[in-house]
């Protein structure tokens, strides 16, 4: 494994990857000229030049949900952080919406973007930058484990001298990691390293524990994916749960709850929850949002829900549960629940930039310690995450069958409404470069987190961030892209 030297690697991975092809042309439709107004005007990165041209594109429901000024904002800061994009690649090209892969002009780093208009040629959706693969053409040939190995430490160096990344990102085929590297520091004051086997909080990541835990259920008979609330709690409070939501759509953020991490009191921050029951009373009289099952809304508060349903139809406490089911029979050997919140000498010390007032501070400062719950927060490594995904794929945990039904899409908007992708049963779904992808992700201040491993193939991607979102995200574009292109290859 290599660690951070000099700042002399900025430019490691631009040099080891073919350049992008000049900038093709945008096409002649209302998105595409969206999106080239859009680059000519993050070239500039004027923030009134910005908010001038939203207000006059908008459509009014785009309006109401982030103001011209916000967006102008927002997305100033990322044109000024990157030197303004060049367009490596269009990856959709329809009359109502483009989709297109950046490269940052100074940062290298590689981005997606939609553009949508709606029927009077408004922008509906769209501008927004996500981090993302490299075009597939931008790719180099050789693909040896050596090779991936390199391109990945340059990368993981380039962004930890930027200031970017700390954290580990690890590529296993199987169980067995055949590339890791890390930057930055466990602790910044003891200067702890980075290894596969430090211990990261997971953020929503740890929601695929609780996936793990209902597929076992379902194969066992204990629960089907149509149960409802109400037969599982016949007392629940809220009507409209308990009689029209089902396990499916608390596994697939389409029963309309909502959020309650922000109620969790001060007492259990500090000494934990013992059962995701307890959980309950902060979010059981909540309304949805809306008619269940007709949208799509993250939310945490179902998936808190769906542990107490672990809980109920297992006879065991959620914790207890990913312990003796998940963890064990995976060979997750340094993994905990976190409920009850513990220090370990191989737990990192999440850094945070985020006040609590929204405002990004000037120094990076000691966040609040998470706790686990069926929503997340769980405590995991690297190595223990590519053994989780391995036993998912191979079906260790619950069968393959199981598995097939739980990563297809049951997000109703995918793919009619722009800017809502495919969402499985607490199971994000990508398709890169044509290959299928399952896995998730995590944030909480300092904590970010990214799980990406192929169905159809034997590889794995891990990133773990001791810092603020998008530093998982941004690190594990490109090894996410290798590993696919290497399975496709057959290498």
């Amino acid at each position: 494994m290599r660690f951070p030297r000099t700042a002399a690697a900025l430019i490691a991975l631009s040099a080891a990857l073919p350049g992008w092809a000049a900038d093709p042309s945008l096409p002649d439709s209302r998105p595409g000229h969206l999106m080239a107004d859009f680059l000519k005007l993050c070239g500039t990165a004027k923030r009134e030049d910005m908010m001038a041209w939203y207000q006059s594109v908008l459509d009014q429901e785009a309006m109401t949900r982030m103001s011209p000024a916000d967006r102008a904002n927002f997305v100033a800061t990322d044109c000024e952080e990157n030197g303004g994009f060049t367009v490596g690649e269009v990856t959709t090209d329809k009359p109502d919406r483009i989709e297109v892969v950046l490269q940052g002009k100074t940062s290298h780093d590689w981005f997606s973007s939609i553009v949508a208009s709606d029927s009077a040629g408004k922008l509906d959706r769209g501008t927004n930058l996500t981090p993302s693969q490299p075009a597939e053409s931008a790719l180099p040939s050789d693909l040896s484990d050596e090779a991936v190995a390199k391109l990945l430490s340059d990368r993981v160096e380039q962004l930890g001298a930027a200031g970017k990344f700390s954290g580990i990102a690890v590529i296993a085929r199987g169980s067995t990691l055949i590339a890791a590297a890390s930057a930055g520091y466990a602790d910044r004051a003891e200067k702890t390293m980075i290894t596969p086997d430090t211990q990261f909080t997971l953020g929503s990541l740890g929601k695929m524990f609780t996936a793990a835990a209902v597929g076992q259920l379902i194969d066992r008979g204990r629960l089907s994916f149509d149960d409802k609330v109400g037969s599982i709690f016949p007392d629940y409070p809220n009507k409209t749960v308990r009689d029209k939501v089902t396990v499916g759509m608390l596994m697939s953020h389409t029963s309309g709850m909502g959020d309650f991490l922000a109620k969790r009191t001060p007492a259990m921050m500090k000494e934990g929850v013992r059962r995701a029951g307890e959980f309950m009373p902060l979010y059981d009289h909540d309304e949805p949002a809306f008619e269940p099952g007709t949208r799509w809304s993250y939310s945490n508060a179902g998936l808190a829900l769906m542990g107490a349903i672990v809980e109920k139809r297992s006879g065991q406490s959620y914790a207890d549960y990913i312990r003796r089911h998940i963890f064990k029979p995976a060979g997750m050997t340094q993994s905990a629940p976190n409920n009850i919140p513990r220090r370990s000498k191989r737990l990192v010390t999440p850094y945070t930039r985020n006040s609590l007032q929204g405002e990004s501070l000037p120094d990076w400062q000691e966040a609040e310690h998470d706790i686990g719950s069926p929503a997340g927060g769980a405590i995991s490594t690297a190595r223990d995450l590519a053994r989780f995904a391995d036993a998912l794929r191979n079906g260790t945990l619950f069968s393959r069958k199981t598995f097939d039904a739980m990563a297809t899409n049951h997000n109703p908007l995918y793919p009619r409404t722009p800017g809502y992708g495919p969402y499985g049963y607490a199971m994000v779904l990508r398709e890169i470069y044509g290959r299928p992808t399952v896995g998730h992700g995590g944030g909480f201040p300092g904590v970010n987190t990214e799980l990406r491993f192929m169905p159809d193939a034997p590889y794995t991607v891990v990133v773990l961030a001791n810092q603020d979102y998008p530093a998982a995200d941004l690190t594990a574009a490109l090894p996410i892209g290798l590993m696919v292109e290497k399975a496709k290859r057959g290498k």
